[in-house]
């Protein structure tokens, strides 16, 4: 996996050149940006890119079917195999640098829809001191960034779902989802599903004890399909979180493929809406 610095291609931020043009808001805005890197980049991610059994073994989880192997900016950083270019990358990618990006993208609509977050953080959106995930802490930070690289693994025995609808947790601020999908990988599946409403009496599984960390899911019953999003190789999505940013994943078919993407996360201390309202 390991290349030197010399050999790593630049580093261009997956929202160069991205616009407040590009922002869809039906049902939520949000921007689906396809060859969001230039391909020498985008190449040498994805050849370099761990598996679920390199994740599993570095973070002691045994591979099952259709499940989730996160690993973060710092686990990356510190590995000495991980290619120089996923360190680039993943430092690029949560730094204030890249805060600010979204910001210039996505401010407006994050504020027209959470008109009291800025009150809620205690101060305003551009002056956020930004740390990283698993360095930093709230005490000297407001804002702890991640570039996540995820495998969902191969699915065996049944087509599944990895997640059905639901909101990102409401102490994130933004969420994004950057597809590598393998020219091989030829199963149906596993595109990106935006929901809405279809009533205002609705209810989230906000109790943790019965639904473990599915607690910001939502019953199917009261969603309905808007939009998909396909699970397409240099594709990013990206979002800013608020109860309206209803999305899944669609049911994968059994597959030895699996699914690869980078998630690109801004967690704050407290959160800013309340789902069982």
């Amino acid at each position: 996996m390991t290349d030197t610095r010399e050999d790593a291609p630049a580093i261009t931020s997956l929202l160069a050149g991205v616009t407040e043009d590009d922002i869809r808001r039906d049902p939520f805005p949000h921007v689906v940006i396809r060859d969001a890197l230039p391909a020498e980049l985008y190449d040498a991610l994805a050849k370099s890119m761990p598996t679920a059994e390199y994740i599993g073994e570095r973070i002691g989880k045994p591979i099952t079917s259709n499940e989730r192997y996160n690993y973060m900016s710092e686990a990356i950083l510190g590995d000495a195999a991980m290619a120089q270019v996923w360190k680039d990358f993943v430092t690029r990618h949560a730094s204030p640098e890249f805060y600010q990006e979204f910001l210039d993208l996505f401010q407006e609509d994050l504020l027209a829809n959470l008109p009291d977050a800025e009150q809620g953080i205690g101060r305003p959106l551009r002056e956020l001191r930004v740390g990283r995930r698993n360095r930093d802490g709230f005490e000297t930070h407001d804002i702890l960034m991640d570039c996540t690289a995820v495998i969902n693994s191969a699915v065996t025995g049944r087509p599944s779902s990895y997640r059905g609808p639901h909101v990102d947790k409401p102490y994130k601020l933004f969420g994004g989802l950057f597809y590598m999908r393998l020219p091989e990988d030829d199963a149906t599946g596993g595109d990106l599903v935006l929901y809405r409403y279809r009533t205002e009496a609705h209810k989230f599984h906000t109790s943790a004890s019965e639904y473990g960390d599915n607690r910001f899911d939502i019953d199917p019953k009261y969603v309905e399909e808007v939009t998909t999003v396909p699970y397409e190789s240099n594709t990013l999505v990206m979002y800013p979180i608020n109860p309206l940013a209803l999305h899944g994943v669609s049911v994968r078919a059994v597959t030895p493929h699996q699914r690869r993407f980078v998630a690109l996360v801004g967690d704050l201390q407290n959160p800013l809406f309340d789902l069982a309202i």
